[in-house]
């Protein structure tokens, strides 16, 4: 199964540099680069930057999630080609049906996503290969072997790619562990395989991808709204935090602020639940930051003795409307993000409940939204005030699966082999 997996990586590898041969052959003059808001996808958008700035000009917008709304906005920006680094991957119909075959469009990504045939589109995903996206890549290893093929000094930053990884929970398998290598080899990174610890070079020292990837998303989320996400990206190319240190205190500051107030005010009156949901609303206690904020804040209540471990934890909060680089999105928007505690994630593993890939976007499309993710962490963006209306279809949802589970039973090989999920 293992060598299975490989020759499935090392054939998206050899697509990957097929894909990055035809642009360079086309010479466009201007690529409009579209990355994630998190250390993934910050640390992909600088490897893709650095080697593509060499080629023509790249403009960059950072997203938090591929809004209906920004797509089309997006599809109006200059002519050239389109990349969506970390992201795009649920949403590609959409994506196809703004694009109309106009502009060619390249997704690195590796997260679930949807099929789709238009060859106007190129996906660069582990999943088109039946390889779990989840587990044996990353969007900045993706990013660096495009990169690589485009730009030959591309492996002096494989340590980006070490840091984007460092989301992916155990071991480095699959391209994550080449790019690793890579970097070793490159001396910018070094692996402690027995105590499983990695360190990258960062400002000229060795350093944990674990503290910088905590800084470049307090960078590009807390402060979306401050060219945080820019800052973020140079400070990568840069590998080094010189002309941003005083900003990203600043932005620590903020953060910390307003987890505590929002920590008081759990603390105070606990979560509200249903039968196999637990939520909370932070209102507007995050709305000059990036909404990746609310997604950060559940992850950390994740290690708080508050949450109930056998329901999906969800958290909601207002959105600003702009998006900087985009414009303003119509209407009041709320973004929403689950998190599977412990016990969810083993009921997940066992098949005992669907992902939360599947489950949050469900109850999202029934409100009127949208939304994607992995199989314990999953976010969307619904209307605001249809809150209530969103937890009643999550909790039928997830009730629905768990009945077919006591129906269908757990078999003895669920048991001893069950399927490990990303949280």
């Amino acid at each position: 199964m293992r060598g299975d997996v490989e020759v499935k990586l090392q054939a998206l590898v050899k697509e990957i540099e097929k894909a990055a041969k035809r642009l360079l052959e086309k010479r466009p003059e201007e690529v409009l680069l579209i990355h994630h808001d998190d250390a993934d996808g910050v640390t992909a958008g600088a490897l893709l930057k650095y080697a593509l700035s060499d080629v023509c000009k790249v403009r960059t917008v950072c997203l938090e999630k591929t809004y209906p709304q920004a797509i089309e906005v997006i599809q109006e920006i200059g002519d050239g080609p389109i990349i969506y680094a970390d992201l795009g991957s649920p949403h590609l119909s959409l994506i196809s049906k703004v694009n109309k075959g106009r502009r060619e469009i390249l997704v690195l990504d590796h997260h679930d996503m949807e099929p789709l045939e238009d060859p106007t589109i190129t996906v660069l995903n582990p999943e088109v290969y039946g390889v779990d996206g989840g587990v044996y890549a990353c969007g900045a290893s993706l990013a660096y072997f495009f990169s690589k093929s485009i730009k030959p000094s591309t492996p002096s930053l494989a340590h980006l790619a070490v840091i984007g990884s460092v989301e992916i929970p155990g071991e480095p398998k699959g391209l994550n562990m080449e790019v690793l290598n890579e970097a070793i080899k490159a001396g910018v990174a070094t692996y402690d395989k027995a105590r499983g610890k990695r360190s990258v070079t960062w400002d000229g020292r060795s350093v944990s991808p674990e503290s910088i990837s905590t800084k470049l998303n307090i960078l590009a989320s807390v402060g979306y709204y401050g060219e945080g996400p820019q800052k973020a990206v140079d400070a990568c190319i840069k590998s080094s935090w010189i002309g941003v240190e005083g900003y990203l205190k600043q932005l620590e500051q903020e953060r910390k602020k307003a987890y505590s107030s929002v920590m008081a005010k759990l603390h105070q009156e606990g979560f509200r639940k249903a039968k196999h949901v637990q939520w909370f609303h932070v209102e507007d206690a995050f709305y000059n930051m990036g909404v990746k904020v609310i997604g950060t804040f559940c992850s950390y209540l994740m290690h708080q003795r508050l949450v109930d471990e056998d329901k999906v934890l969800v958290g909601f909060m207002n959105m600003r409307p702009d998006i900087p680089g985009i414009g303003k999105l119509k209407g009041d928007l709320v973004k929403v993000s689950a998190r599977a505690p412990r016990r969810v994630v083993s009921m997940i593993e066992l098949g005992a409940m669907e992902p939360l890939s599947k489950l949050l976007p469900k109850a999202a499309e029934k409100v009127g939204g949208f939304g994607d993710g992995h199989a314990a962490a999953a976010s969307g963006v619904i209307p605001k005030g249809r809150e209530r209306d969103f937890i009643s279809f999550m909790d039928e949802y997830a009730k629905k699966e768990r009945v077919k589970e006591e129906r269908r039973g757990a078999t003895l090989m669920d048991f001893l082999s069950p399927k490990k999920v990303k949280q």
